[in-house]
């Protein structure tokens, strides 16, 4: 064990670096609650930006999806671009619908329309082409 009678005291040395302590804590502090500040907004920014492009990329397959089970022949063999009047429509009522969501993620109105045409051509290219049904013939009476 040691001695006590041998300890040497601690409290001139920190009756000297006391006062310097708590200057350097004073300053450091604001910029350690200003970086951590910073670091959750941009944790919190990153996971609202992909909660609204999952969003945005659920909707755009539903309305691709609904676009392509309503066609007679599972638009297999059109072509559907970019700037097609079925595609605006799908983005008109995207940005009627999901105005924050697509703020957030940043979408302009033609990433909007990308994102449905590449939704519409993903399906197209898993769809097999099908002929409309022919009427059948009357019968003679």
């Amino acid at each position: 064990m040691s001695d006590p009678s041998m300890a040497v005291s601690a409290a001139p040395i920190v009756a000297v670096v006391a006062p310097y302590v708590v200057q350097i804590a004073i300053i450091l502090i604001p910029f350690v609650f200003a970086w951590l500040a910073h670091e959750a907004r941009r944790y919190a920014g990153v996971q609202i930006q992909q909660a609204a492009l999952d969003k945005i990329d659920a909707w755009a397959e539903a309305e691709a999806g609904a676009l392509v089970a309503a066609a007679a022949d599972n638009l297999a063999t059109r072509e559907i671009n970019v700037g097609s009047p079925i595609v605006a429509v799908i983005a008109s009522r995207m940005a009627k619908a999901l105005p924050e969501d697509l703020a957030a993620a940043g979408l302009s109105a033609a990433d909007v329309a990308t994102i449905i045409a590449g939704k519409i051509g993903k399906l197209q290219a898993s769809m097999t082409s099908v002929a409309p049904a022919a009427a059948a013939p009357a019968k003679a009476a």
